[in-house]
């Protein structure tokens, strides 16, 4: 997942390492990292995020007023961008810190900055008369290039869905309820951030959980275990917990997070939304989404996620009743997980506790970075003293291998705290943009994730699990690094479906079985995984992918339903019903999955298809490199100059035709599937 912080960017979008890494030497650069201090108080927040507000109202203003005669890109469109860009950069750790911060007020004043901001964007975008001076700008045909003519294009389009288009009655209607929407989206995320759950257990209930697991969490004062119910601690429990009424607390704890707010909430998000759609004259919320979305339509979704699921619900059924069978004929929810490894165990002798031997924590990210490193070339070099908002925290230089220019920073955030954002995700703090003498002000990401903490005096190990999704999000770290436009509207991601492309293309890296032995080290001995373990691996990749898949589009389709069904949405009837059509997964009445499906109010409202539409962008891309092989520079040269450095300045389909020296052909995304590719 790339999470957003900015609004600014979500109302556009709607070398070689061996070990350790070396401490950052002084590189040769241009690049000018920004200083940012991550010790703020409350009240340093609030203060430095009004100024920074009025600062950049007082920029809109004169903008505005600039006549029509004199209204071009150099004194519109690029003055625009800049005092926008500054207020981002100026109000990265306000906007950020709410996320990671272990200090329960810096949290709220930092989610608080983050609405006033949101909220200041959504009406200073929504001006009428800037909307005027853009539309004057872009027919003074005064934008030279393709970032310039993309970049005022992407205002119009951004002031035009703000709402500047609209009469007045209806412009305040929608500053008032996207105002509304941006409170509602933080508090449902703070919520999740916040969340204490917990269940106790006794000591006999322990059985089959990895002992590090153990030493890793809190006792009562008669002995039995406090587990945390989070991200980080679900699914090694629910895979190895021997006792199925334990496990079946530890689910219906997991399904209930938060969700005697949340449910609300999302409930309240979705009337905002669907009076928002109807401002525009949209009939849903979905179709004014996505009318700014490769995908286009809901209509379009739905047949998508449709086909997908009529094709391989046979072979998930299939692979439900094998669970089923395994487990006495029947399956409970809760015993999934844990049935599921057991048969993973038993079938292709594959033992997540034993593979997680060979993937402790530091030894697999200097691995990371060593593949990426060969294959974007670049560098990357670790800070000795780095300025971060924990101790825990990590931190990186980048710099291009062939000149040892800089070219940014990056942060690594592990594991849990409390009041920490819960999920495992890249945020791009500050993108790349150039700076008005010309120098470039490099970009600044942070990986923000919940790894299982180690035991005294051990280093955490990891799952392949664990290591795919860090490969994952270190895709999207690269792809913040290494865009490479003049600015930051341009360099901040990709159009939402397609967003996810690049890192789902990169997940195929961890299966590779030369990458796995070069990846792998245990934990005790130093070897790599054995070929016959890592045979194994590969051989169950696959096992019980049809009903995963369906689990994915029951996500998706519970989305479209939530933002298509108009105000009133049973999220909770909505989903049971949902989940009994598309997927052999059972629903247990008394959940609310929906209260911590973060996606929901996270950008990706409306947009979760967008996780399998963009794999079948990724599947092809990976045919490039599966062709040439997987650590081939020349591919890799490709991929960054054609997708990465051009990041919104070209359509998707442009770059990717760039990349593979042909349009896009889905043939790859259904092989994997097991679906015989439909005739075209």
């Amino acid at each position: 997942m790339n999470a957003r912080l900015l609004p600014i960017s979500l109302i556009v979008t709607i070398i070689a390492l061996s070990g350790a890494a070396p401490t950052s030497p002084p590189l040769a650069s241009d690049n000018r990292i920004l200083a940012i201090d991550w010790s703020l108080t409350p009240a340093q927040i609030k203060t430095t995020c009004a100024s920074s507000i009025a600062t950049t109202k007082a920029a809109i203003d004169a903008i505005v007023r600039v006549p029509a005669a004199k209204r071009t890109f150099a004194t519109i469109v690029a003055p625009l961008e800049a005092t926008t860009a500054d207020l981002s950069d100026g109000t990265a750790a306000q906007q950020f810190l709410y996320n990671v911060s272990t200090a329960a007020p810096v949290r709220a004043a930092s989610n608080a900055c983050s609405t006033t901001i949101g909220n200041f964007i959504s009406e200073a975008t929504a001006r009428p008369e800037l909307y005027r001076a853009l539309a004057d700008a872009q027919k003074s045909a005064t934008a030279t290039g393709d970032a310039q003519m993309k970049l005022t294009e992407l205002w119009l389009i951004a002031s035009r869905r703000a709402g500047a288009g609209l009469d007045e009655s209806k412009r305040t209607q929608f500053i008032a309820l996207n105002k509304r929407l941006t409170v509602l989206q933080n508090a449902f995320a703070a919520n999740l951030g916040n969340d204490q759950t917990t269940i106790v257990i006794a000591a006999a209930q322990t059985k089959g959980l990895p002992d590090d697991y153990l030493a890793g969490l809190k006792k009562t004062a008669t002995g039995s275990f406090i587990v945390p119910v989070n991200e980080s601690t679900y699914s090694p429990f629910m895979q190895n917990d021997e006792s199925s009424p334990t496990r079946r607390r530890m689910y219906l704890a997991f399904a209930n997070r938060e969700a005697g707010k949340n449910v609300a909430l999302l409930q309240q998000a979705i009337v905002v939304r669907d009076s928002l759609a109807h401002l525009f004259g949209y009939p849903t919320w979905a179709a004014y989404v996505l009318a700014d979305r490769m995908a286009q339509t809901p209509a379009r979704v739905n047949t998508f996620l449709k086909a997908i699921d009529t094709a391989i619900l046979p072979k998930a059924r299939a692979e439900y009743a094998s669970l089923a069978a395994l487990n006495g004929g029947t399956l409970q929810p809760w015993d999934e997980r844990f049935v599921e490894n057991t048969l993973r165990k038993s079938k292709y002798a594959v033992d997540n506790n034993a593979i997680r031997q060979y993937f402790p924590v530091q030894h697999t990210i200097d691995s990371v970075l060593s593949i990426y490193a060969k294959l974007l070339g670049v560098t990357f070099a670790r800070v000795a003293q780095p300025n971060e908002w924990n101790a825990e925290v990590l931190n990186y230089t980048v710099a291009d291998a062939a000149t040892g220019k800089q070219i940014g920073t990056f942060y690594l955030d592990l594991y849990p705290r409390p009041g920490k954002y819960d999920h495992f995700a890249n945020f791009p703090l500050v993108a790349r943009r150039v700076l008005a003498d010309g120098t470039v002000r490099a970009p600044i990401a942070a990986i923000v994730g919940n790894w299982p903490r180690p035991a005294a005096g051990k280093p955490a190990l990891l799952t392949h699990d664990d290591v795919e999704t860090f490969f994952h999000e270190f895709g999207h770290n690269m792809a913040a690094m290494l865009a490479n436009e003049p600015y930051e509207t341009l360099t901040n991601g990709f159009r939402q479906d397609f967003v996810e492309a690049p890192s789902q293309m990169l997940e195929n890296w961890v299966w590779d079985p030369a990458i796995l032995k070069a990846m792998s080290a245990n934990v005790s001995t130093g070897t790599s995984l054995p070929d016959e373990l890592i045979q194994k691996m590969i051989a169950a990749r696959y096992f019980d992918y049809s009903l995963a898949t369906t689990q994915q589009i029951l996500y998706a389709s519970v989305d479209m339903a939530y933002h298509t069904a108009g105000r009133t949405v049973d999220t909770t009837a909505t989903w049971k019903r949902i989940q009994a059509e598309v997927t052999p997964n059972r629903y247990v009445d008394g959940t609310h999955p929906q209260a911590s499906f973060g996606h929901l109010m996270g950008g990706y409202d409306a947009g979760y298809y967008g996780y399998l539409w963009s794999k079948v962008y990724a599947q092809d891309m990976f045919t490039a490199f599966a062709a040439k092989g997987l650590e081939n520079p020349e591919i890799g040269l490709r991929y960054r100059e054609n997708v990465l450095a051009p990041a919104r300045t070209y359509e998707p389909d442009a770059e990717v035709t760039r990349l593979l020296g042909r349009p896009m052909n889905p043939d790859a995304f259904y092989r994997e599937l097991g679906i015989a590719p439909p005739a075209r």
